[in-house]
């Protein structure tokens, strides 16, 4: 393993992190950031473990099959993906910001919540969840506005949370520290 630093799992949102612009769209009309995959390549380059992490209501609804969503992640570099396919009203145990998905890829994997980081585009549910668990959170600026009530801006680095431009930026931070 070649890790530059403290950190060797990597947990991203999809939409509005690694494209689109932070709400559901199709498998086909889903456009990556041109920065995307060289992001995913590069965490991996240096031996973290990338997993996307992603919140898709619509496969509850029937308007996207799990495994064809799943499978394009994989395609897409990521080494697992832990998904929650339920609705806010499901009121299941997996949708971010609840501890769900971390506690799948636990049961998966080998990995340290101090050493792992939570990048994604909502303070809600990408960032909450990386505070519910005592992860480095990443805040990208690319995905859906979203006022930032949740957070004290003051006080980021406090509480373990960044905020930069996109995807690129954060993968320069995380290996830069």
């Amino acid at each position: 393993m070649n890790i530059l630093n403290n950190y060797t799992t990597v947990f991203i949102d999809r939409d509005g992190t690694i494209g689109g612009n932070g709400h559901y769209q199709s498998l086909n009309d889903f456009e990556l950031f041109p920065y995307a995959l060289s992001s995913i390549a590069r965490l991996k380059a240096h031996g973290m473990s990338v997993f996307a992490l992603s919140n898709q209501t619509h496969i509850e609804k029937g308007d996207m099959n799990y495994y064809d969503f799943f499978n394009s992640l994989i395609r897409m570099g990521f080494d697992d993906a832990f998904i929650c396919p339920h609705s806010e009203q499901t009121n299941c145990n997996c949708r971010k910001p609840k501890k769900g998905l971390i506690e799948q890829a636990h049961r998966k994997y080998n990995f340290q919540n101090k050493q792992s980081i939570i990048i994604g585009d909502r303070f809600s549910s990408d960032i909450q969840l990386a505070q519910n668990c005592q992860m480095l959170g990443i805040h990208v600026a690319t995905g859906k506005f979203e006022p930032q009530y949740f957070i004290d801006n003051q006080n980021h680095q406090k509480k373990n949370i960044i905020t930069v431009q996109n995807l690129e930026n954060a993968v320069n931070y995380v290996l830069s520290n």
